[in-house]
């Protein structure tokens, strides 16, 4: 039996109007408050590719894990 691959998680960043949001995703509900880059899974990022609020953060940023 062989160990299931887990694809690496991706940091991500809410830049909208609001102090933060909460979006209930397809794994997950994750918080996301305004600036803090937010770690989420892969299929979730994925499901976040188009929304206009969420960016992926910079390298060089502290990560706050979902």
């Amino acid at each position: 039996m062989t160990a299931k691959k887990t694809a690496t998680p991706v940091t991500l960043v809410y830049t909208g109007g609001s102090d933060g949001v909460v979006l209930h995703l397809p794994t997950h509900v994750v918080e996301f408050l305004h600036g803090v880059p937010t770690e989420v899974c892969a299929e979730d990022a994925k499901a976040l590719e188009d929304h206009p609020d969420i960016h992926p953060a910079k390298k060089d940023t502290k990560e706050v894990s979902e």
